[in-house]
């Protein structure tokens, strides 16, 4: 039996995936060897980015009953002396959510499978494995065997997607290779669920600068709370994960969670250690066949962005796959997939080594000036732009203009207005739509008129918005202040919401023709 596309996991990442590319009408086989959601939390950490995406799909509604924002950090030191406290509730949402809110793992992938099963182009095959994978230049054939009965059976798909973890069987069935960032971690991380008798305070995440041992104490949602801890080279590891060994670790900083908590109260539902890694693919894509999540990436958990990345490399992939489908772009564009993934997931990697080398540092010197500089910033805030707690995760290379009119935002994410704000019932990114966009700020509606006697202004499609001052998208100010800081008057945005080109005022109509000829060269139509 023949697919469009087959996806080799059904983690969160590939449910994710197979409903992203469901709803563009892909004809899908989902193969996982385990049938049930694993109920021990992993992931616990969504960016605005990512519920961006959860709003695209049309779940956000029920993705919204099992998340809680981040309120804030505390830096403490290794004697409990508060070095610094950073409030995130004015932070500003330049996606339309919270930066940084906390969830559940088992019961978002409840929501992402219940989703999944109301396409009727998904067949599923869990409880079965991938034994033998052939990627052909333009057909992958595999053979899948059932865990239960041994019954092999043969399939073959257009396109193949590899989300199936760390010990990925389609990475190595591809020969595909992994960068070692040389940073390996031993930690303990721990499951813990407070007594209900005992409500959790305060919602704000805790890093312990203890030189000693750094941990980090971060509530979930509901009476969830994540604890890690950094192993020394002589502890006892026969003891390392054991109840009592635990809650030693836990003891000197229960009382952060509540006053009155019984340090021998609660349930510790998992404690192991871990190792975190710092890998990435030498390529995200051979042939038809493509890889996300930890099957392309592992990173330490320093900016809860593994999960994350991973779904936006699906998010990624979609528009091009469709659009290379549907005839609308040029299969050249998928070597974009990789560039523009890459280069994301090497930041994060790099990005949350140097946070971990920064709040996990065992070197006494280095932790002294750490806990200085951070005093410093309590007493002067402006030190904390030094700090940062939101990224663009902006691309260089890809589908975007690097030569006509370079601006820091080509390869950023456009801003979202408030989600409250609705035109025709719609939030901005679904008004705006899943294709490429232009918009023009603070002109004239007539300017409409001028723009369609270009001719490449057709490839639009009449997808093109004139926001003045008095657009209900402009009224929270969100849209105008970026482009006014940036000095756009003109931008397309691609499927994904990321800037392609923009241009300013002067001779605005010749630069947006010169970028959407580059943009449809760059497509290759």
């Amino acid at each position: 039996m023949h697919f469009d596309l087959a996806i080799i996991g059904y983690g969160p990442v590939g449910a994710a995936a197979a409903n992203i590319f469901a709803a563009k009408d892909f004809n899908i086989i989902v193969i996982e060897p385990k049938k049930e959601i694993w109920d021990i939390p992993r992931a616990v950490h969504f960016d605005g980015q990512v519920q961006r995406i959860f709003q695209s799909m049309g779940i956000f509604d029920q993705i919204e009953k099992i998340i809680d924002p981040i309120m804030g950090i505390n830096f403490i030191n290794r004697s409990g002396k508060n070095l610094l406290s950073v409030g995130f509730e004015d932070h500003p949402k330049l996606n339309g959510y919270f930066e940084g809110v906390m969830f559940n793992q088992p019961k978002f992938e409840e929501i992402l499978r219940t989703n999944a099963l109301k396409y009727n182009n998904i067949q599923f095959e869990l409880g079965s494995y991938v034994s033998s994978l052939e990627a052909l230049d333009d057909i992958n054939n595999f053979e899948v065997i059932n865990n239960s009965t041994n019954e092999k059976s043969n399939f073959s798909s257009t396109y193949l997607i590899g989300s199936d973890g760390a010990d990925s069987f389609v990475r190595k069935s591809l020969g595909i290779k992994m960068h070692d960032y040389n940073c390996d971690q031993d930690w303990v991380v721990v499951d813990y669920l407070v007594d209900d008798r005992y409500e959790i305070l305060d919602k704000s995440r805790y890093q312990i600068c203890d030189y000693k041992r750094p941990t980090t104490l971060l509530p979930i949602t509901d009476n969830h709370v994540r604890w890690e801890f950094k192993i020394n080279p002589d502890d006892d590891v026969d003891k390392l994960e054991s109840e009592e060994n635990i809650r030693n670790f836990m003891s000197p900083h229960m009382w952060r969670i509540n006053p009155d908590i019984d340090v021998n109260s609660g349930k510790l539902i998992r404690s192991s250690k871990y190792t975190f890694h710092g890998l990435l693919v030498d390529q995200f894509r051979e042939k038809n066949s493509f890889l996300i999540g930890d099957a392309a990436h592992q990173t330490p958990p320093f900016l809860g962005q593994g999960l994350c990345q991973g779904i936006k490399d699906a998010h990624n992939l979609c528009w091009k796959l469709a659009g290379v489908r549907d005839g609308n772009f040029n299969k050249k564009i998928l070597d974009s997939f990789n560039d523009e993934r890459k280069e994301v997931n090497d930041f994060m990697i790099r990005t949350a080594i140097k946070q971990g080398d920064v709040i996990g540092s065992q070197d006494r010197l280095k932790a002294f000036f750490r806990d200085m500089f951070f005093m410093f910033a309590k007493k002067f805030p402006k030190a904390l732009s030094a700090l940062k707690f939101q990224y663009s995760w902006k691309f260089h290379q890809g589908i975007m203009d690097n030569e006509l009119y370079p601006n820091e935002i080509n390869g950023v994410i456009i801003p979202q207005p408030d989600i409250d704000i609705r035109l025709d019932g719609k939030q901005f990114d679904q008004f705006i739509g899943e294709s490429f966009a232009l918009i023009i700020f603070n002109e004239k509606q007539s300017l409409i008129k001028d723009l369609s006697a270009i001719e490449a202004i057709k490839f639009y499609k009449n997808n093109i918005y004139v926001l003045d001052d008095n657009h209900p998208f402009m009224s929270d100010g969100k849209l105008a202040s970026w482009a006014s800081l940036n000095n756009v008057s003109a931008v397309i945005i691609r499927p994904d919401k990321h800037v392609y080109g923009c241009c300013d005022s002067e001779d605005m109509l010749q630069k947006v023709e010169n970028l959407t000829k580059k943009l449809h060269n760059d497509l290759k139509i």
